[in-house]
């Protein structure tokens, strides 16, 4: 069997329910959905596209505790990484039992992580998540703060997610004070601009996203990442042909798992996409073939990119990231040692 690169890290997955529904007490909160181990069809899955490790990250629905997903992990080590998030604090909110405390999600994050058995916080950051409550640029920078001091403290990355949050204000400016404020925690953009509904967009996120990594770098580092599993084939070639940019900054990480479909435009003659369809059940029916797709793009990706540098988005910025190495089967794996691919600092990129 032919597979996609030497060491395939899906950065982005949600194993722990699928999606059916639960009423919940707080209207005003984000819904729950039934706790659902879907490991067994992830590890077919994986076996099948040649996928080695699998992070699994909690759900926007509630449910899942961090501790069922520690489990899920603990089951089979060789293959599953979980992220952590402030779980049983939403599911009280949800449940009428509680209001939202950023000191309580904070609290349960760090329990979590002092387990030792996460490796990041995401996908979403807390915060409250009342229809009603308008954010200011300055007070979400302060929440920002809490966690990212908890993901300094343990070494772990944080995800970034802002895209969804209905701000009146360029979230882009977010990710770049925090960038600049914390250059030693690795931050990792979900969808990085193109995921849910922003087919209807068009190409108008990305070169935000571009620009905000472009002009991260400091001494010869840049600690913004970019999930790439939902682009489309193109957006691989912006961001390699941006001298700012470029390979080392991207990993494949997509929304496997997740309640979104993946459709084509109606006169078929574009690329296929990823998108929630709100008129249809909150669940989909089947399992939806997420890396066939996203592959069949990799696939095209070979056009215009060398397999070295497929390897690196693939699972060899992941392994070093995440610190996967260990996990390895073979050492000189990845391209590394390159002025041209690692810049100013190129002689780190040969320590591990």
């Amino acid at each position: 069997m032919s597979y996609a690169a030497r060491f395939i890290v899906e950065t982005h997955a949600h194993i722990s329910t699928i999606y059916t529904p639960v009423p919940t007490v707080n209207p005003n909160w984000p819904g729950e959905a039934e706790v659902y181990d879907n490991s067994e069809m992830c590890l077919y899955d994986m076996d099948r596209y040649g996928v080695d490790i699998t992070f699994m990250k909690p759900p926007s629905q509630l449910g899942p505790t961090n501790a069922f997903h520690a489990a899920m992990v603990a089951a089979h080590p060789d293959k599953f990484r979980a992220f952590c998030l402030d779980q049983e604090t939403k599911l009280k909110v949800a449940h009428g039992e509680a209001e939202w405390d950023i000191r309580a999600s904070a609290a349960e994050i760090e329990e979590a992580l002092d387990t030792g058995n996460f490796i990041g916080i995401g996908e979403f950051v807390p915060r409250d998540w009342h229809p009603r409550k308008v954010y200011t640029l300055e007070e979400r920078l302060g929440e920002w703060r809490v966690f990212m001091d908890l993901a300094r403290k343990y070494k772990v990355t944080i995800d970034y997610h802002e895209f969804s949050g209905g701000f009146e204000w360029d979230h882009w400016k977010l990710l770049r004070r925090l960038a600049g404020e914390y250059p030693d925690v690795p931050i990792v953009v979900s969808h990085a601009g193109h995921s849910v509904g922003s087919y209807s967009d068009g190409d108008q996120e990305l070169p935000k996203v571009l620009r905000v990594v472009g002009g991260n770098w400091r001494g010869g580092k840049n600690n913004i990442y970019l999930e790439t599993g939902s682009w489309p084939t193109e957006y691989f070639k912006i961001a390699l042909q941006d001298p700012n940019v470029g390979v080392t900054q991207l990993v494949w990480g997509g929304d496997y798992g997740s309640r979104q479909y993946m459709l084509r435009p109606f006169d078929r003659n574009g690329p296929a996409y990823a998108t929630f369809m709100p008129k249809w059940k909150m669940e989909a029916p089947y399992q939806v073939d997420w890396w066939g797709t996203s592959l069949h793009r990799v696939d095209q990706v070979k056009d215009f990119a060398t397999q070295d540098e497929i390897n690196l988005i693939l699972g060899g910025n992941a392994a070093r990231i995440w610190d996967l190495m260990t996990a390895l089967p073979h050492d000189r794996m990845f391209m590394n040692g390159r002025p041209d691919v690692w810049g100013v600092r190129w002689e780190d990129s040969t320590a591990d």
